[in-house]
């Protein structure tokens, strides 16, 4: 029987008061970023319209169009969830505020000399101590290294105070380091919510050399989520906007591929049965002690693109394989548009399909990832996250955000497969076209073995390796689930490298697509 203070939606249904809150506020970190995002959008629509009247109602017209309007409709159900989840989230503005933090945390690097102790020692026998100048905010002191030339004693001591709050033996020559929730420094702990100052206490013969590296961050670094959601829905948007104002006849080719694609029973199967998959993924038993987390993200990103490749497979076989064959297409470029922009056209739609897809399926699987180490912890599991044990709204909301990359690497897989699947649509009907761009999806993924297992093999054996290599995509590059799974940082300059080989090598294949269509008798 579900209670009846259980709220407003299935995932909070038999989850505690304090984890529905800690569930509640990981969501609606997420909500605001949509927010935030959609407020940017709305005020370059704006200055669109007060700029460029004509730009401005395309603009206009985009958003009640085939690829807008389902985004909209799922940006507006985060909107809600801003609106509707905050009464449960006990810290919002503490959150907010931290977002003032940012400018003024950072790394810093200071290097002093501390002289040999002297003086009288204080009424704890302990020799006085030389200020280092060094001020931290507690809170958000995140990491601490020292590199000393010798033994020395760091102290912290709260702010207009002489007592020592807590001292750190730093040997010399060897590096020490301080990490917030670090298992070995729980007893010792730098106290919470306090203003402190460092100091050191030689007790050598000598003078010593310090290097201390301190790195703050905001009390509550979660916000900054805040920006980067922000900054994706934007992108969204932006990109579709610019592209309808700089491209406008392979624009309208791209609407009618969405509009005719979107309505179709297999797009409404694929998105109904993914964010039911996601859902259904929070309680699946995985039986892997512990780390059902990493299984649930790893199988509900490969279900992801699984259903992406097979929506893109498909739009591309009936917008270019079947419009070619039912003289659709000699009907089109009988108007004045290029056979380029059918195909380009063509291609926009369907990636413009896939990310609908994406957003749809992506919006319930953060929910779902949130939501994982409650049901585990109910289940019995050890839930541990910065030294801190248990369940906490910070956990949540670092699980859901983990996945974002490799949402972004699995959307950006589906893209170069759909490239493919349109440059085979010109010449090959759907069953060919399913059969061969699964076919280079395996290859794509086993070229690095070929490659390495063909090392010591004969000459052509070495060259088949390297021509497979060659022609097909590395799409091994998109494959990092054990890191993402695992909860390990995704570095930008990596995801910037794959969207780069995203972009050459669906150039690559849309040259391709030209060639084999240029001269295709429509006829």
């Amino acid at each position: 029987m579900i209670p009846i203070n259980s709220s407003l939606f299935g995932f909070f249904f038999y989850i505690a008061e304090l984890n529905r809150q800690h569930l509640a506020t990981a969501v609606w970190l997420f909500a605001v970023g949509v927010v935030l995002g959609l407020l940017a959008v709305a005020l370059l629509w704006a200055l669109l319209l007060a700029v460029s009247p004509k730009l401005g109602g395309r603009c206009t017209q985009a958003l009640q169009g085939p690829v807008l309007m389902p985004i909209s409709v799922v940006m507006g159900i985060w909107v809600v969830l801003a609106f509707a989840l905050l009464p449960m989230v006990p810290n919002s503005m503490e959150i907010l505020n931290s977002l003032k933090q940012i400018p003024t945390t950072g790394e810093t690097t200071t290097e002093i000399v501390v002289p040999v102790a002297s003086g009288e020692v204080d009424r704890f026998g302990n020799v006085p101590a030389e200020a280092l100048e060094i001020t931290v905010l507690t809170d958000q002191l995140r990491r601490m290294t020292v590199d000393s030339t010798g033994k020395i004693e760091l102290v912290a001591r709260l702010a207009d105070t002489d007592e020592d709050v807590v001292a750190f033996d730093v040997s010399g020559g060897e590096r020490f380091e301080w990490r917030r929730g670090d298992r070995g420094t729980l007893l010792r702990k730098i106290p919470a919510g306090e203003t402190i100052e460092l100091y050191a206490r030689n007790i050598t013969n000598s003078d010593i050399q310090m290097d201390i590296m301190i790195l703050t961050e905001p009390e509550h670094i979660e916000a900054e989520s805040i920006f980067m959601i922000g900054a994706l829905v934007f992108l969204i948007y932006g990109s579709y906007f610019a592209m309808i104002c700089i491209l406008p006849k392979m624009s309208a080719i791209a609407e009618a591929t969405v509009r005719s694609e979107i309505y179709q029973l297999l797009f409404l199967i694929c998105a109904v049965v993914g964010c039911l998959f996601m859902v259904a993924s929070i309680y699946i038993p995985y039986q892997t002690f512990g780390e059902d987390i990493k299984v649930l993200k790893h199988t509900c990103l490969q279900a992801m693109m699984v259903l992406g490749i097979v929506v893109a497979i498909w739009a591309a076989s009936r917008s270019v394989s079947e419009e070619i064959e039912g003289r659709t297409a000699l009907t089109l470029l009988s108007k004045p548009v290029s056979r380029r922009q059918f195909v380009l056209g063509k291609f926009a739609g369907i990636a413009w399909l896939v990310s609908v897809l994406f957003i749809m399926i992506s919006s319930v699987f953060v929910v779902a990832v949130a939501q994982k180490p409650i049901f585990d912890k109910r289940e019995g599991a050890t839930i541990e996250y910065e030294g801190e044990k248990g369940v906490t709204w910070q956990l949540l909301h670092h699980e859901a955000m983990s996945v974002t990359p490799g949402v972004l690497l699995v959307y950006m897989e589906t893209l170069v497969l759909a490239g493919v699947s349109v440059a085979i649509s010109t010449r090959l009907p759907m069953v060919a076209n399913f059969m061969l761009t699964f076919g280079i999806w395996a290859l794509g993924h086993l070229t690095p073995s070929i490659m390495e297992a063909s090392v010591e093999g004969f000459e052509p054996v070495q060259f088949v390796a390297s021509f497979i290599a060659t022609i097909l995509p590395v799409l091994k590059n998109f494959e990092i689930y054990g890191a993402i799974s695992a909860g390990r940082e995704i570095p930008m300059m990596y995801i910037a490298g794959a969207a780069m080989y995203t972009i050459l090598y669906g150039a690559l294949t849309m040259l391709l697509a030209l060639i084999l269509f240029e001269d295709r008798d429509l006829a």
